[in-house]
């Protein structure tokens, strides 16, 4: 099973269950968070790689408050950590998921703590 498949059969679900699509909060899934590093190419510029979380939860419209990033079915729940962490320092969030539909992995920046 592979990445899309897995958010689509356990993590939607499972964020759903939790109450994240219930107003006022909402799950915003492929978020853009950076069109990519501009690199100069003489008078013409090209863009790095974008980069996109796979879901960002909101506890209100304009209030974000984690980063959950999944992994296909078959890889460990930790996998997608460095990347959720990375995303979610990026935008100042104190919650960061990795999940691969059946374990979880959160970082709580407030506390500092992460747990399985």
């Amino acid at each position: 099973m592979n990445e899309a498949a897995t958010c689509r059969e356990y993590v939607l679900p499972r964020l759903q269950a939790a109450g994240w699509d219930v107003e006022p909060r909402r799950i915003s899934e492929q978020v853009t968070l950076t069109y990519g590093r501009i690199i100069p190419l003489g008078k013409k510029i090209r863009r790095g790689k974008q980069r996109r979380a796979d879901y960002l939860p909101r506890f209100t419209r304009d209030f974000p408050i984690a980063i959950v990033e999944a992994k296909a079915y078959y890889k460990e729940p930790g996998d997608g950590l460095q990347q959720a962490k990375e995303y979610a320092e990026m935008q100042g969030l104190k919650f960061a998921y990795a999940t691969n539909g059946k374990g979880i992995v959160e970082i709580d920046y407030i506390t500092g703590h992460e747990m399985n």
